[in-house]
């Protein structure tokens, strides 16, 4: 009778061991379905995640290779691939219905900016497919599931290594880089928290504004324009914190940009210039003619040359 119950219980403990395990890798696989469904929800173009890996005890999620596709008719590789991403969760929120993220870093992220024609490119479409997240929903108007799935609560995401590549027209591919990406209150509007395609609509169009606010001086004006006007009509289209999100990225590159630092760049780079003009007008001299005596005046015909061509000062006759 006891080595009945014995190998009971030895058989209920493996048991429990088996279905530990297996809801342990249950929680990875619904995860990553719940976050490639969404993406490819929200932004209308397919989204796979290479790996994710979700550890419930310890509250930590990693994720790498986040893919997002190009609409079809586009030629660069991708529209978006990540690198890895470091999440840390409440670890007794995993179960509920809203998932409470204390940390959100991700590191690296390139972009593709395609453009096709006359303000059409696939970071356009992408912007359109997210539109139709804003607004009312109608009273006849079901949700899909993807909008019906846990919620996530998340205040604080930043994201550093941000490169973009912009494909153009006759133009030869140029390259722009993001250091770091912070975004605040995130879902700060909603208590509850917003579902995986919700959040994806509130970041993308943050992360494509600090893109092209670090793209002015390397990517045609009138290109990084049209982009901006499409950005913005996304992010009053999506309303609420989208559009928050989008002014505070620019506002927090337009500062690092505009700051000391640009200050800083642009004085260095006047000494510079007034170097260059007086060693070489100086070596110009010798060779012209310069100041020979105290009595001759100084004759100025390599000081006024350079400053035409460098742009000094005019002097009065």
């Amino acid at each position: 009778m006891k080595k009945l119950l014995v190998r009971g219980i030895v058989v209920l403990l493996v048991l429990v061991i088996v279905l530990g395990i297996v809801g342990y890798i249950l929680l990875d696989v619904i995860a990553k379905k719940g976050v490639e469904e969404g993406g490819t929800y929200a932004l209308g173009v397919q989204t796979r995640l290479n790996s994710l890996s979700l550890s419930p005890f310890s509250g930590t999620l990693a994720m790498d290779g986040l893919n997002v596709a190009n609409p079809a008719g586009y030629k660069s590789p991708h529209l978006m691939h990540s690198g890895t991403f470091d999440l840390e969760v409440v670890p007794s929120s995993i179960l509920d219905d809203t998932i409470q993220v204390r940390k959100f870093e991700l590191n690296g992220l390139s972009l593709n900016v395609e453009q096709k024609g006359l303000g059409k490119s696939n970071i356009s479409e992408v912007l359109d497919n997210l539109k139709r997240l804003g607004g009312e929903e109608k009273p006849d108007e079901k949700k899909p599931e993807e909008e019906k799935g846990k919620k996530v609560k998340v205040d604080r995401i930043v994201i550093r290594n941000v490169s973009a590549t912009f494909h153009l027209p006759a133009i030869n591919p140029l390259s722009v880089k993001v250091p770091e990406i912070k975004l605040e209150n995130i879902t700060s509007d909603n208590a509850e928290g917003v579902v995986v395609p919700e959040l994806i609509a509130r970041l993308v169009p943050a992360i494509l504004a600090a893109v092209l606010e670090n793209g002015k001086g390397i990517v045609p004006g009138d290109v990084l324009g049209g982009l901006n006007q499409q950005v913005s009509g996304a992010a009053q289209a999506l309303g609420g914190q989208a559009q928050k999100l989008v002014g505070d990225a620019q506002a927090q590159l337009g500062k690092v940009l505009g700051g000391e630092g640009a200050g800083a760049v642009g004085k260095g780079a006047g000494q510079a210039v007034e170097g260059v003009k007086k060693t070489v007008g100086d070596a110009l001299e010798g060779v012209l003619g310069g100041k020979k005596d105290a009595n001759q005046p100084a004759k100025k015909p390599a000081g006024g040359l350079l400053d035409n061509l460098l742009g000094g000062k005019k002097e009065g006759n």
